[in-house]
């Protein structure tokens, strides 16, 4: 008798499985022990059907015995894309489809990744992006409940900010409705709360701006009011060398340190610049460089190139800028 152990195809995203003998050949009034080996890839909680196949080869019989595999992992950052439940379109860029979904009852932000099949560089980037926010442990930093890595599902998946970025807000809420002074302010001493644990970390940032700045809440009393996010351009300075110079695609002009945009060497003060742009645009809540004075990105780069800044405010408040 010919004995065989098979299992269902669909699961081979989630874990493998192998059994020991693959194939056995049984003579009559003997036995064998087949062992079962288990290997989760992602958390997952299976029940899932086996077929024990039995055939008589002389009399050319086929039998079939179904079996259960049941088990649970443990809980890690390496997520089951059958557990999101996506909402709807939050928005999408170049790299990816932003989603508002749901995990395990917690709200949430589902980032699929776009063209990375066959993609090794990308996949590459996004493991190590992976890896940066499963090692972030901040109040400051947008809290990162894992990622998918199941071919054409890549995602990750992190806390759902309700209220946006800065420069959301900024493009929703005319100058009389914006927020406070205080508030505005809240946010942004939490956006520079978040940058002094990267730094303290070694991790530079490289794409500090409001768009990456999100608001989680609006309550001025509130311990956290903001967070950063997009940690897709971030490295760790030591793996670097502190020998960066300016990457293509990485960073937004706008908002880019001198050095960054001459393309010398450049270190944590860059974050620092982007971040003083930043606070600049969410004081005054309106781009920082006027389409009327600053036509196109490269005007911007010429003015900053050339060593100039922009100018105080009008009605700027005592202190606020030196």
């Amino acid at each position: 008798m010919k004995v065989q152990i098979t299992n269902k195809t669909d699961c081979e995203s989630k874990y493998g499985i192998r059994s020991e003998p693959q194939l056995a050949f049984i003579k009559p009034g003997n036995a064998v022990e087949f062992n079962l080996f288990v290997k989760p890839y992602c958390t997952c909680k299976v029940d899932d059907p086996i077929l024990i196949v039995s055939s008589d080869v002389k009399k050319s019989k086929e039998k079939t015995y179904q079996l259960h595999v049941i088990f649970e992992t443990e809980l890690t950052s390496l997520l089951d894309y059958d557990e999101l439940k996506i909402d709807k379109k939050l928005g999408e860029g170049a790299f990816g489809i932003v989603f508002k979904g749901e995990l395990r009852g917690n709200k949430v932000a589902i980032k699929q990744m776009k063209n990375m099949a066959g993609d090794s560089e990308t996949i590459e980037e996004f493991e190590k992006e992976v890896m940066m926010l499963d090692k972030f442990r901040s109040d400051y930093i947008i809290h990162f409940y894992g990622a998918v890595f199941i071919p054409n599902k890549y995602c990750m998946v992190t806390e759902y900010a309700e209220y946006g970025s800065i420069q959301d807000s900024i493009h929703k809420y005319s100058k009389d409705k914006k927020p406070g002074h205080k508030l505005r302010i809240k946010f942004m001493i939490d956006a520079a709360k978040g940058i002094e644990y990267l730094h303290s970390n070694g991790i530079l940032h490289r794409d500090i701006k409001p768009d990456n700045i999100l608001i989680v809440s609006v309550n001025p009393n509130t311990l956290v009011n903001a967070k950063l996010t997009d940690f897709g351009s971030s490295r760790n300075v030591n793996m670097m060398m502190t020998n960066m110079t300016f990457t293509k695609g990485v960073g937004t002009p706008m908002y880019m340190a001198p050095e960054v945009l001459d393309q010398k060497k450049y270190k944590m003060p860059s974050d620092i610049f982007s971040f003083g742009v930043s606070l600049f645009e969410a004081y005054i809540w309106n781009t920082p460089y006027p389409i009327e004075k600053f036509k196109y990105p490269w005007d911007i780069a010429q003015f900053i190139g050339s060593g100039k800044r922009l100018e105080k405010p009008n009605k700027c408040q005592s202190g606020f800028i030196t």
